[in-house]
């Protein structure tokens, strides 16, 4: 993300070099200290990557895809969030952009996006299931996926941290104490699955679960998950599919 430090009414000279280092640690070490910890719990993530990432740094995005991890789309950058685009088409634009940056480091199909933000705009739905994309992240106003049917498509919707947390709500609070905090709902969360069905997001970013404290809150968590008995890590394709066999039985 780009912010003007010095002359904000300069719109030439907008470029934060504090925020890109942060992201391109993330892209350089942290990902790769995440991708371990993931592999140690035997766990199958679901990544969103930014176009330009893929472009940059496609052996990242590559060895993600390599350990079974789901790559998805999140638009081209951090610097334009959707509700900044212009139009209808330069959003597709961008949006074709990103798949075929992705899709060409990683060899496969892109199946599922994420709005950065998330904030989508009211085209965003429309371009995804005209690409004929399986799952969005964008909502956050279900505890369980849903299905969004138009003109004989359909796109599963399943919501972004909703129940559950990103790591910068947990980094805010200090390891320790985000630490507890999360492992204390994932219990209440389980407890109510089994009364309905339920599920549970931890959204991390490189640049910050990716520093040697975070990784640790993410290795104690998963810990702490796996030693609670029958827990499903699916991937977002996975819970795409599973709900679709559901609602179409």
């Amino acid at each position: 993300m780009a912010v003007d430090l010095q002359n904000r009414h300069d719109h030439q000279n907008k470029f934060d070099f504090l925020a890109l280092g942060v992201r391109e640690y993330g892209a350089r070490h942290g990902i790769w200290r995440l991708l371990d910890v993931l592999d140690k719990h035997q766990v199958k993530a679901t990544i969103p990557t930014n176009g330009l990432t893929a472009e940059l740094f496609p052996a990242t995005v590559r060895a993600s895809r390599d350990r079974g991890h789901e790559v998805a789309a999140h638009q081209w950058d951090m610097r334009v969030f959707p509700p900044m685009f212009t139009s209808r088409e330069e959003e597709q634009s961008s949006l074709a952009r990103t798949v075929a940056a992705i899709e060409n480091a990683i060899g496969s199909k892109v199946r599922g996006y994420l709005s950065p933000g998330p904030r989508p705009t009211p085209f965003t739905l429309d371009l995804l299931m005209e690409s004929g994309f399986l799952w969005t992240s964008d909502y956050v106003d279900s505890d369980f996926p849903y299905v969004i049917a138009s003109n004989d498509r359909r796109i599963v919707a399943i919501s972004y941290a909703t129940p559950g947390y990103t790591d910068g709500d947990l980094s805010s609070r200090g390891i320790i104490q985000g630490l507890a905090e999360i492992k204390y709902a994932f219990d209440a969360t389980l407890e109510e699955s089994k009364r309905h069905p339920m599920k549970f997001c931890y959204a991390i970013h490189p640049h910050v679960s990716g520093t040697v404290g975070m990784s640790r809150l993410l290795d104690d968590f998963l810990a702490h998950v796996r030693s609670r008995g029958e827990v499903w890590f699916p991937t977002c394709s996975d819970i795409a599919e599973f709900w679709l066999a559901g609602v179409d039985q």
